[in-house]
C-alpha cells in the first residue's frame, strides 16, 4: 500500500536522514520508502532550498504540488457499417454494396467480361 506525504512530511523524513547510521537504502526500507522516491523527493526539496520565491509565490510545505485543471471535451464518434456483396474472381476481388440493385451488379459483371 502506498502511503501519500505532504511536502512538510517529506521534510521532516528527510532531515531524519542525517540521524539514522545505516545507507540510504536501509533508511528507505526502515521507512517503507522507494530509493527513487526518496531521491526524487531528496531532489525537490534541494530545489526548493535553492530556490525560496516558489515557497513564496503561493507554494507553501504542506500544499500539494499538483494544479487542478477542469477539461470538457465532447467527442462524437460514428461509424457506419455496410454490409457488402464480395466476388471472388482470379485477378482480385470485387465488392458492391449489398444495397446496391441486382441488375446493376450483373450489368458491371457483364461488362468486365466482354
Amino acid at each position: 500500500m502506498k502511503t501519500y506525504r505532504t511536502a512538510a512530511q517529506w521534510l521532516e523524513l528527510l532531515q531524519q536522514r542525517s540521524n539514522f547510521k545505516g545507507t540510504n537504502i536501509e533508511f528507505c526500507q526502515h521507512h517503507n520508502v522507494a530509493i527513487t522516491t526518496y531521491y526524487k523527493q531528496r531532489t525537490l526539496q534541494a530545489e526548493n532550498l535553492q530556490n525560496p520565491t516558489l515557497f513564496k509565490s503561493g507554494f507553501s510545505a504542506t500544499s500539494s504540488r499538483f494544479i487542478q485543471v477542469n477539461q470538457t471535451t465532447t467527442e462524437v464518434c460514428a461509424q457506419t457499417h455496410q454490409n457488402v456483396v464480395q466476388f471472388d474472381i482470379r485477378t482480385g476481388q470485387l465488392m458492391f454494396p449489398a444495397n446496391l440493385a441486382t441488375n446493376d451488379i450483373v450489368a458491371i459483371i457483364k461488362g468486365l467480361t466482354a
